[in-house]
């Protein structure tokens, strides 16, 4: 069977695998997310943490998108910044952003992990069961495992 793709400026990047799953704590809320790439788990932290909002969205809106770039000095930093950067996008322009295609990946870039991604959103219909405040560094991981990537990330509510 054929891997789905989706298209970066360089061709054709294969869609990896994505589970996510929610992590209670006191005045948080985390994220537990696998995938079989890097690059697929910066995608998948971003769908989970817009997840973690439970809204629906309106499709019949024209969609928002934006590019982001990044670069930081390691991945964890990596995931904090990506994160961050989408829920700054959230708040300035309200959109759910539950579409992700990485674009570039960069892992041992001389200035540090690079990643480039364009995210597609809708405005919400429904009011966020949370709001969330700011990605934190609290019990914060990514790393290779045996099944391939894994990353821990919460946020404040």
């Amino acid at each position: 069977m054929e891997r789905p793709t989706a298209e970066g400026p360089e061709g054709p990047l294969p869609m990896a695998t994505c589970t996510y799953e929610e992590l209670a704590h006191t005045a948080e809320i985390g994220l537990r997310v696998r995938s079989d790439t890097p690059e697929g788990l910066f995608a998948c932290a971003a769908r989970g943490m817009f997840a973690l909002l439970s809204v629906e969205v309106d499709r019949s809106t024209p969609p928002i998108r934006r590019d982001v770039h990044l670069t930081s000095m390691d991945l964890e930093s990596l995931l904090v910044d990506w994160l961050s950067e989408l829920l700054y996008l959230h708040e300035t322009t309200g959109a759910v952003f539950q579409e992700c295609v990485v674009t570039h990946w960069q892992p041992d870039a001389p200035d540090g992990p690079t990643l480039g991604a364009t995210v597609q959103g809708y405005p919400p219909v429904t009011a966020p069961r949370l709001q969330i405040k700011a990605v934190t560094y609290h019990d914060l991981l990514v790393a290779a495992d045996e099944d391939g990537w894994v990353a821990q990330v919460y946020f404040d509510i």
